[in-house]
């Protein structure tokens, strides 16, 4: 116990403190390994490919179904962008 500078009074704050304070993970078991923007956009593009290809040949969706679905979010997200640009354009 001491006095806290916090709340003016005599407290535990160092218990209290230490609840918040992160624990350190044991990365040790983990494999790290460095990789390129490009390596790492190639690695992201095969790993989807990888999922999608399992997803199919388990009959569970269709490559054409995810294809839609990419070109609908891109879409969305061009729209998004240009509406955010516009925005921009009129609050200078």
């Amino acid at each position: 116990m001491r006095f806290c500078r916090y709340r003016f009074r005599v407290c535990n704050c160092e218990v209290k403190m230490n609840i918040f304070k992160k624990k350190k993970k044991d990365d040790s078991k983990l494999l790290k390994i460095k990789l390129s923007p490009a390596e790492m956009f190639y690695t992201n593009a095969l790993s989807i490919e990888a999922l999608v290809n399992v997803l199919e040949s388990k009959n569970i969706l269709k490559k054409e179904e995810v294809l839609n679905e990419i070109k609908r979010l891109g879409k969305e997200r061009k729209e998004k962008m240009e509406e955010l640009n516009e925005d921009i354009r009129k609050s200078k």
